[in-house]
């Protein structure tokens, strides 16, 4: 169960980085909208971590490896429709992992893990969300107009999420 739960942690903590740096990204872009989004992504999960390394040692007494937190993912789209395609890809690439993770899991504890679940929800939301918006990107020909009010919208949203 260990090498499962590192496995899932890789997954959380690739997202988790990827928001991190993401928000980064999307800030120097100049669209604070998808900036709030990706910060409020890179706490949820780094959340996840944390509840699964809760679950690692309440399950199974085992303490989980503080290190394998901070990992070192390169990432750093040059524009937004870079930034939309490759986290699109590896949105898709870690719903799968996270899937198969999933079925391994429930075929060593007979349940499924629902901080997977969770994960896999959030994961599956933010797929459909970058699909659409690079799709609506690509018909108005990547419009700055466009692309504001996208993230205009967005910084409302998670400004009311992040009480601010």
């Amino acid at each position: 169960m260990v090498e499962l739960y590192k496995k899932i942690n890789g997954v959380f903590q690739e997202h988790a980085s990827i928001n991190k740096k993401a928000m980064a990204c999307c800030q120097s872009f100049g669209y604070n909208g998808f900036k709030r989004m990706h910060r409020c992504l890179a706490k949820e999960f780094f959340c996840f971590q944390i509840e699964l390394s809760n679950e690692l040692f309440d399950k199974y007494r085992i303490k989980f490896d503080e290190s394998a937190m901070e990992p070192h993912i390169a990432y750093n789209p040059m524009s937004l429709k870079e930034h939309l395609s490759q986290w699109d890809t590896k949105l898709a690439n870690s719903i799968k992992v996270l899937g198969d993770l999933n079925k391994e899991y429930f075929n060593a504890a007979g349940v499924d893990c629902k901080l997977v679940e969770k994960a896999l929800c959030c994961l599956v939301k933010k797929y459909k969300k970058a699909g659409r918006w690079y799709k609506r990107f690509e018909e108005t020909g990547w419009l700055a107009h466009d692309m504001h009010y996208v993230d205009d919208r967005l910084h409302d949203k998670y400004k009311d999420i992040e009480g601010g």
